[in-house]
């Protein structure tokens, strides 16, 4: 059924619901899992809007890819303990959405797990939600997991 699961890894309660879902899926059907961490790019000011963040650009990228690496050990090492076989990807795009999207393709992913972001649509607006890009760009099925779903059974 499902080969190769892509999950994405963010900095939010429902990663952890999507990584179980996912290596749970990815036990029972003898699946590889490719975990994929996309880097928060610098939130340029508009013209009239105050900057959102006080932190130099250059230290706002390295304190994303520590980030990202971080994450991604935790869901390589969860990986590992759930026996299953997994990699990991920094994606660095504008696109986030797009990339994963093309990540999921080139690495004949079957399934992608994400983790929805929550939140009212207002916020989703600003903050960007990958979940409905996702589910309207990807070429395979994308499972969304929330915060407060169930962990999958054991």
């Amino acid at each position: 059924m499902y080969h190769r699961i892509l999950i994405v890894v963010a900095d939010h309660p429902s990663t952890q619901i999507a990584i179980a879902h996912g290596l749970g899926l990815a036990r029972v059907l003898s699946a590889e899992v490719l975990f994929v961490h996309a880097l928060h790019h610098y939130p340029l000011a508009a013209a009239d809007v105050a900057p959102v963040v006080t932190v130099a650009p250059d230290e706002f990228a390295r304190q994303a890819a520590e980030l990202g690496a971080r994450l991604l050990a935790q869901a390589r090492a969860q990986a590992a303990t759930a026996g299953v076989q997994a990699g990991a990807l920094v994606l660095d795009a504008v696109n986030g959405v797009a990339g994963i999207a093309a990540l999921a393709r080139e690495n004949t992913c079957d399934l992608i797990v994400v983790g929805a972001e929550g939140g009212n649509a207002l916020v989703r607006l600003l903050t960007g939600s990958a979940v409905s890009g996702l589910i309207t760009r990807a070429g395979v099925p994308v499972l969304v997991c929330h915060a407060s779903d169930p962990p999958p059974p054991a």
